[in-house]
């Protein structure tokens, strides 16, 4: 019960840290996107260049089991907050990767969230216009 209440408390420091990093000026942006995921997921670089599938994989080897999950809805979420602000094509490839990572969370999940499912619907909606603007 203890270790679940640190996670929790680890969450809910990631929120308040993704906040804080929203209000920042474009210029610090990178090195505090990378400030985020070394504190909560891991490094940056190996993280943000895997497939799904090996991040999943990654998971599975790296991250205690009852961590798994929300590591990687906070991976999704650093995804998420980064597409937003990149230019295509990595906006599309960041936005796209978040949304299979929030699909795979919502399905092993033991949590419904009204939160995840909506920015699921969002990225699905920007993955599906940056799509039509390329065709």
């Amino acid at each position: 019960m203890i270790r679940q209440d640190y996670f929790l408390r680890i969450i809910e420091e990631f929120t308040a840290a993704v906040a804080l990093f929203l209000e920042k000026k474009e210029d610090d942006r990178d090195a505090g996107m990378r400030d985020l995921y070394r504190q909560y997921v891991g490094d940056y670089e190996l993280l943000r260049n895997m497939t799904v599938r090996e991040l999943v994989a990654f998971s599975l080897e790296q991250w205690k089991p009852e961590e798994r999950i929300r590591r990687l809805g906070m991976l999704a979420e650093l995804l998420y907050v980064e597409g937003g602000y990149k230019v295509n094509p990595l906006r599309a490839m960041l936005l796209d990767k978040a949304l299979l990572l929030y699909e795979y969370v919502d399905a092993h999940s033991d949590t419904y969230s009204i939160d995840r499912k909506m920015k699921m619907q969002k990225l699905a909606d920007a993955v599906t216009a940056i799509e039509a603007k390329k065709s």
